[in-house]
């Protein structure tokens, strides 16, 4: 309504000062410009703060993107897509407002503090006022907190700490590059930016961590001196390692990574680990005859493992125990 009208006052002015009995009426107009401006941006603040009480408890099973992370980064694309938005949301507002310093400051600072600086260069001020496009920054870096705040809640809810981190990972990775890909980045600025870059990272070092660090902390075990306790030590890392793999190919080949960018650097992360620290438990007790069915014991080969990771891992695949057993056959698994 605002674009409408705004767009429309020009002519209407010069039709209506041409009386002076229509000169009530055009003032009425340009009231209600105004008081669509203060509207757009109390919106702006109530869905904030809807997006905050979101008590949606449904999650996605596969850990990918929560509609809710879709849904508000599709109402930024489309509040940024309108011209001079911090100037009609925020324009009446200056530096030395009180309600500015207070409410607006700290979020500003949150957003990383040179987005300002960014945007005024790269649009040449066209956006309105230094106060009006801090206080906009702000109202961004609050309402994409309060989302992450919500996510983050949201996610106590799996039974598994794993994919509620790997949700985590997927969600924040789609803020940050919706964000980088879009006008909000000249709000929030470099430094919000890499902050969120980095809690991908950290997210999916918990994945790492929770999934696959035990299985690697175990290969990397020290021996017992006695053979006899060293051959059964073997039989239940065999046991215990096949299990696991067992276990992640049944449900995280379930999951998803939507990007494919950030599914590759995960698996390499996973193979980088695990592939050398398997392969290197496989060549270390290679001479060991510590069973006489190796069989049993060795259903999975470094290649075996390999292929699992590239293959099957995120790529939102339901997973049945008989198809488990095809896929070691098709691996080529001894056994």
């Amino acid at each position: 309504m605002h674009r409408h009208l705004a767009a429309s006052l020009p002519a209407l002015d010069a039709m209506l000062r041409a009386s002076s009995s229509t000169a009530p009426l055009l003032g009425a107009l340009q009231a209600l410009l105004r008081a669509t401006a203060s509207a757009a941006a109390v919106l702006f603040a109530e869905y904030a703060e809807g997006v905050c009480r979101d008590g949606a408890k449904v999650l996605p099973m596969d850990g990918t993107v929560h509609p809710l992370t879709a849904q508000v980064l599709s109402y930024l694309k489309r509040l940024l897509g309108y011209d001079n938005a911090a100037q009609v949301m925020y324009g009446h507002i200056s530096e030395q407002d009180d309600n500015y310093i207070g409410d607006v400051s700290a979020w500003a600072a949150a957003a990383g503090g040179s987005g300002d600086q960014q945007h005024e260069s790269s649009s040449g001020g066209k956006d309105g006022s230094s106060a009006a496009r801090r206080a906009l920054s702000a109202g961004i870096a609050r309402l994409l907190m309060q989302l992450q705040d919500n996510l983050e809640a949201k996610s106590r809810a799996y039974k598994n700490e794993a994919i509620a981190a790997l949700f985590m990972m997927n969600n924040v990775h789609y803020v940050q590059w919706s964000v980088e890909s879009s006008a909000a980045l000249g709000l929030l600025g470099v430094e919000w930016l890499e902050r969120h870059k980095d809690m991908v990272e950290d997210w999916g070092a918990r994945y790492h961590d929770i999934t696959w660090m035990p299985i690697i902390n175990m290969l990397k075990a020290e021996p017992p001196s006695d053979v006899s306790r060293l051959k059964v030590m073997l039989k239940e890392m065999f046991a215990a390692f096949n299990a696991s793999i067992d276990r992640i190919y049944t449900h995280q080949s379930g999951w998803t990574i939507p990007d494919h960018m950030l599914r590759a650097a995960v698996k390499r992360v996973i193979k980088d680990d695990l592939l050398e620290t398997y392969q290197a438990f496989m060549r270390r007790y290679a001479d060991v005859e510590f069973t006489s069915n190796p069989a049993k014991y060795i259903k999975y080969a470094v290649s075996d493992v390999a292929s699992i990771i590239d293959d099957d891992l995120f790529e939102t695949k339901a997973v049945s125990m008989s198809r488990l057993s095809l896929a070691r056959e098709k691996l080529g698994a001894i056994g």
